[in-house]
């Protein structure tokens, strides 16, 4: 199998799309989650001083809108890149990862390369797997990139401010890096378990995106009053991916991102997204084997 994952490796690095989304992946990074809110955060509409108002007042005033500022603006700082960027990972990480599974196993039907992969070593699930580690390896790249880009920009903004340069501790960071890999992964599955269900590659990307924008958002949007309908949130894709990222915040950060306490830990939702990721993967290697490629 070594020699098909050193092949899929070379088929990804050389296919344009992958690096097309690795640069929205760090385009978003860098412009909407940090220049962007930078740029709000600096220029923030402060609240108007009375005329005439006494010099206390005016005083305290002014402090409040500065340490309203500065407390938005922490958000970027590096002792809350974990935090802040696994805020991403859950939407924009999420999507860009079901596209890249959906279009490195669909690429495969509609382009007919099938039949000459498999009519070599291994077989076809050695042929799956090799696949997989090679998205995998992808995917973690495509984590540590982020992070790197973060801290970069996190590392500006407190240079820029004067603000203290503390990053968080190295066992954050990592259980940090975990999260993000374990969030891309089972998003990336998903579109693997699409593309290989339809043996398409638009249709994969349809219902995932459809999926991941609209139907969790669709269905938990609606004025149910039922704890038993609450409480099934625990068990959907999105809401897990959620609540893993929004674990690493702290109460004020998330009342600052607008983002809702997790209603599950973060052990939790690791074990959710983990079962979601063998079902996808396990499922779809069992069809691959079994149904026809053309």
């Amino acid at each position: 199998m070594g020699s098909s994952f050193t092949a899929e490796l070379l088929k990804l690095r050389k296919r344009p799309a992958v690096w097309i989304l690795g640069a929205i992946w760090l385009a978003f990074v860098i412009l909407f989650a940090y220049a962007l809110p930078y740029a709000f955060f600096a220029n923030l509409p402060q609240q108007d001083i009375p005329e005439g108002a006494p010099a206390d007042l005016q005083s305290e005033m002014q402090a409040q809108n500065e340490a309203a500022s500065e407390q938005l603006m922490s958000q970027l700082y590096p002792e809350n890149l974990a935090s802040y960027m696994l805020s991403g990972f859950s939407g924009t990480g999420g999507t860009l990862a079901l596209i890249l599974g959906a279009l490195a196993v669909g690429s495969e039907y509609g382009w007919g390369t099938l039949k000459t992969v498999l009519s070599q070593r291994p077989g076809r699930l050695g042929a799956f797997f090799a696949k997989m580690l090679a998205l995998a390896l992808t995917l973690a790249l495509f984590v540590a990139l982020a992070f790197v880009a973060g801290a970069v920009c996190s590392l500006v903004v407190a240079v820029v401010q004067g603000a203290p340069i503390d990053f968080p501790p190295l066992a954050e960071l990592l259980e940090a890096l975990g999260a993000g890999a374990i969030i891309l992964a089972v998003w990336a599955a998903l579109g693997i378990f699409l593309a290989t269900l339809f043996r398409s590659t638009a249709l994969a990307i349809g219902l995932g995106l459809f999926y991941a924008l609209a139907l969790e958002s669709l269905v938990f949007g609606l004025p149910i009053p039922n704890e038993t309908f609450q409480d099934a949130r625990q068990f959907f894709l999105g809401q897990n991916s959620g609540f893993l990222a929004n674990s690493f915040g702290g109460e004020a950060l998330q009342q600052n991102l607008s983002l809702s306490g997790s209603d599950v830990g973060a052990a939790q939702a690791a074990l959710v997204l983990c079962i979601y990721l063998a079902v996808f993967v396990l499922v779809a290697a069992l069809v691959f084997r079994q149904r026809d490629v053309s």
